[in-house]
Formats: C-alpha cells, structure tokens, sequence
C-alpha cells in the first residue's frame, strides 16, 4: 500500500524507507514553525537558545557558544555570530553585560517566560500522538546515528 508521500520520495524509493528524507522534512518544517513562533517575539532562534542557557545561571560567551544548536546562528537572517546575538539581546534589555558574564534582566526573565509557554504550546502540537516513550526512543536513536556520523557532545 502507498501513499502520497511515497511520490516526494527521491529515486523511486518508499518515502518510509528514506530516513534522510523524513529528518530533512521534519527539520524544514520544524524551523520554519520555531522561527516563525519566536519572531512574532522578536527573537531568533539562537537568542532563545541564548535566553534558555541564561536561565540557569550568567554565562561567558563562550559558554554560550556551546548551547547554541549546531546550525541556529548560521541558517538565520540577521546576527550571525553569539557575540551578535548577545548584543541585540542587550541592547532589547533583555540581558545584562557584568565583566565577561552575561545575565538575564528582570524584563528578559519575564519575556522568557511568556516566550516558553507559546514555544511549549508549540512543541504539544508538534509531538502530539507520540507517547514519551516513542518521543525518547526517536530522540536516542538520533543521538546515536549522530554519534556514528562523528558527533560528540563535548
């Protein structure tokens, strides 16, 4: 039995068969809705990932380097490096620059919070039908296939 998806599959192959396929797809689709849902906040992707790691405790930049996903700063319009993304956070009020750390104000711990509930909403639509376990057993496999790809998570 075949279904629409299997005619967008590359050279003939059953679209349930092509793994590339169904990541490129998910990570189109994926980055578009996250992109979409943080401008509407005036944010980019890799300064939510900033804002995020913020949460925990002041970070130096290059700290904040690390949380940042591999291709946040780089499929972007607009800043393209942390230290640009650091500066218009600053500059929005929503982080504060003290020596080499940098810490979310009382704005941006508010904004980030209201930020989180719509990115939250977000990922409910987005995983709805798939039980925590499938969730962890996709996310894991991934992590492997990384992993044998030469991925290290330092």
């Amino acid at each position: 039995m075949s279904d629409a998806t299997d005619q967008d599959a590359p050279s003939g192959r059953s679209a349930e068969q092509m793994l590339s396929y169904w990541i490129t797809l998910v990570d189109s689709l994926l980055t578009s809705r996250v992109n979409e849902s943080l401008a509407e906040h005036g944010l980019t992707r890799a300064q939510w990932q900033l804002m995020n790691a913020l949460t925990e405790r002041p970070q130096t930049t290059e700290e904040l380097g690390g949380s940042l996903a591999p291709a946040a700063a780089a499929t972007e319009e607009g800043p393209r490096t942390v230290e640009e993304h650091l500066d218009e956070l600053v500059e929005s009020g929503w982080l504060v620059a003290e020596g080499e750390l940098y810490t979310l104000t009382s704005t941006g711990r508010i904004s980030g919070e209201r930020v989180a509930a719509v990115v939250e909403e977000l990922r409910a639509e987005i995983t709805e039908g798939i039980s925590e376990d499938e969730y962890r057993v996709v996310v894991g496999s991934l992590r492997t296939m990384a992993g044998n790809l030469g991925w290290s998570h330092a």
